[in-house]
């Protein structure tokens, strides 16, 4: 796993990951705490550690599962260019509910 932090005025306020790194491919997971949404700045992120992910990892595919109903990441994802690959219905289980998960992926 390769873990970037989001530091505002030296307080951790998000990341950025890469996990499940196999080869020429990995997913890429995001947080940001609520005091920033709506600021460009996970969006942002998300764009350095894609350019990260294509040019020093040398990874061929970068994909991002998002729940169903969290379309504030669906919208980082588009603004990135991630393109929207499929649904995997009911494949998570989240306070005992099974939620559908978009799966984006930016391929180099």
């Amino acid at each position: 796993m390769i873990n970037f932090v989001i530091d505002i005025n030296g307080e951790v306020v998000g990341s950025v990951s890469f996990s499940k790194i196999k080869e020429y491919k990995a997913e890429l997971g995001y947080w940001l705490a609520e005091k920033y949404w709506n600021k460009g700045i996970i969006t942002e992120a998300v764009k350095l550690a894609t350019k990260f992910g294509f040019k020093k990892l040398k990874l061929k595919r970068i994909y991002i599962p998002t729940f169903s109903f969290n379309k504030a990441s669906m919208r980082v994802t588009e603004k990135n260019d991630y393109k929207l690959e499929g649904v995997l219905r009911k494949n998570v289980k989240k306070d005992n509910k099974f939620i559908d998960e978009y799966i984006f992926a930016k391929i180099k």
